[in-house]
């Protein structure tokens, strides 16, 4: 890849994140994206993928509960998106 399209992928990559994390997602499908338009091989796409998606929901998982009341994510119970929906 040709530095002057590394700079528009990693600014793609932060747009898509960035996009995503705002609605709650990590966004593996619009890393997919990005990177299959940019010709990754899928063989580098997944791990990759795979490596942002889990980053960012860390930083999602991360923010949610530094903005939450003490009761709701204070270390007691396990605090999981998965266990809110119950």
């Amino acid at each position: 890849m040709a530095p002057d399209h590394l700079y528009i992928f990693i600014a793609a990559i932060l747009v898509v994140a960035f996009l995503y994390s705002s609605v709650g997602h990590a966004g593996a499908s619009g890393y997919i994206a990005v990177m299959a338009i940019f010709g990754l091989a899928p063989a580098t796409i997944k791990p990759i993928a795979l490596t942002l998606n889990i980053m960012v929901a860390c930083l999602g998982v991360w923010q949610f509960r530094r903005g939450t009341s003490p009761g709701v994510c204070s270390g007691r119970l396990p605090c999981s998106p998965c266990l809110l929906l119950f």
